[in-house]
C-alpha cells in the first residue's frame, strides 16, 4: 500500500471521528440537587428548573478550541390533567478564560429529527453513542461538509448563521434522509456564538434562584444559547421522547474578515481557527441522579464547621469532578486511536 493512500485512508478515519461523541454525563456527576424522598433531580439555574441533563466535551482538532463542551437540559412541568410542558434547553460551557477574540461561530439545533435517530436498542433514558450512531457515519460527513462549504465572506453574527440554516433548510442530503423527519430538514434552529445576536454568559451562577451549575470542572462559564418548548401527554412513551431523545448539535467556527485590516487578510492572530471548523455532537439527557445511581446520599448538604472530615469530603468532590471530566473528553481520543488502528492493520494485511 502506498503511503498517499494510507494518508488517504487515514484522513478518512480522522473525518469520521468528527461526529464522534464523548460520555454523556448526567445528574450524578454534576451533583444536581435531589429532591427529598425522591430520586429526581430539581437544578435550578437562572428561572429554569431541570430534572435531567446531558453534559459532554465539545473536542475538535483545533487545540485554540479545546476545553467547550455543550448541556442539554430538560425539564417538565404539568399544565392540566392532560397535558404536559417539557423545557429543552441547550448550554455552552466554557473555560473561564476562554475567549472567541474575533472569531465567528454558530450553533444549529437539529430539533425535530426522526425516531430512527437513537443510539441502538438500549434504554433510551441511559444510551449514549456516537453521531455515527446515531445518524450513520455517511450523514455525519454530509453534515459537516455541507457547513464547511458555506460561504461567510462578508457575514458576521447573526447574519452568518441565518445563512447557515439556510443552507439546511433548502437540502437534505441523502445519506441523511432516514435522520429527518420529512421530506426536508424541520426544526432547524441556528445561533450565533459570537457577534450580533449571540447570548450572553449567565452572571458566575451567583443569582438566588440557581442551586445548580451543571458543567464541570465547575469554574467554567454557562451561556444558555437556545431553548426548545414542547407540549404532551402524560404517556410514557411522550416522557421519553421529550427527555431522552437525542439533539444532534452542528458546532461551527469560521474566520472573520477584519474590515480594519489593510492587507486583506483574514487569518490573523485573532482568528482561532484558519478555515471553516464543523464538529457535529450527538446529545440527549440522561436519566442518573446521586439517588438513582447510588452513589453518595440524597440531597447531601454542606457541612458548616469546617474540620477534616469536610475537607476530606472536599477531596472527594474534586477527585469525582476530575474523573467525570476524563469521561467526558475520554471516548472521542479513543476513538481517534481506534480507527487510526483499524488503519495500521489494513497496512499489515
Amino acid at each position: 500500500m502506498s503511503s498517499r493512500t494510507f494518508i488517504a485512508l487515514a484522513s478518512a478515519v480522522l473525518a469520521s471521528v468528527h461526529g464522534a461523541s464523548a460520555d454523556i454525563l448526567s445528574c450524578a456527576d454534576v451533583d444536581c440537587p435531589v429532591t427529598e424522598g425522591t430520586t429526581s433531580a430539581t437544578c435550578t439555574v437562572g428561572d429554569k428548573t431541570f430534572n435531567s441533563i446531558g453534559l459532554t466535551s465539545l473536542d475538535t482538532d483545533v487545540d485554540r478550541l479545546r476545553g467547550l463542551s455543550w448541556v442539554k437540559a430538560v425539564g417538565a412541568r404539568n399544565v392540566s390533567t392532560e397535558e404536559r410542558a417539557f423545557d429543552q434547553s441547550f448550554y455552552l460551557g466554557t473555560p473561564d478564560d476562554f475567549d472567541f477574540e474575533d472569531t465567528g461561530a454558530c450553533a444549529v439545533f437539529f430539533t425535530e429529527v426522526s425516531e430512527s435517530v437513537r443510539f441502538g436498542d438500549e434504554d433510551p433514558r441511559t444510551s449514549q453513542g456516537t453521531c455515527g450512531q446515531a445518524l450513520s457515519d455517511s450523514c455525519v460527513s454530509a453534515l459537516t461538509d455541507r457547513a464547511r462549504r458555506v460561504d461567510f465572506n462578508g457575514l458576521r453574527g447573526r447574519r452568518a448563521c441565518e445563512r447557515l440554516q439556510q443552507e439546511f433548510n433548502d437540502n437534505l442530503d441523502s445519506a441523511c434522509s432516514n435522520a429527518a423527519s420529512g421530506s426536508n430538514w424541520s426544526g432547524i434552529r441556528a445561533v450565533a456564538l459570537t457577534g450580533d445576536g449571540a447570548p450572553d454568559e449567565i452572571e458566575d451562577g451567583r443569582n438566588r434562584s440557581t442551586n445548580c451549575w451543571p458543567v464541570l470542572p465547575k469554574s467554567d462559564d454557562l451561556t444558555l444559547v437556545d431553548s426548545v418548548s414542547t407540549t404532551g401527554n402524560y404517556d410514557a412513551s411522550t416522557l421519553t421522547d421529550n427527555f431522552f431523545g437525542i439533539t444532534p448539535i452542528l458546532t461551527v467556527w469560521y474566520p472573520s474578515n477584519d474590515d480594519d485590516n489593510d492587507d486583506g487578510d483574514d487569518t490573523d492572530s485573532d482568528n482561532l481557527v484558519t478555515e471553516t471548523v464543523a464538529q457535529l455532537t450527538c446529545l440527549k439527557a440522561m436519566d442518573l441522579t446521586t439517588a438513582s445511581n447510588d452513589t453518595q446520599s440524597p440531597g447531601g448538604g454542606n457541612g458548616g464547621n469546617g474540620d477534616d472530615d469536610d475537607n476530606d469530603d472536599d477531596d472527594d468532590d474534586d477527585d469525582d469532578d476530575r474523573n467525570a471530566a476524563g469521561r467526558m473528553v475520554g471516548s472521542g481520543s479513543l476513538a481517534i486511536w481506534g480507527g487510526l488502528l483499524s488503519v495500521a492493520m489494513v497496512l499489515l494485511a
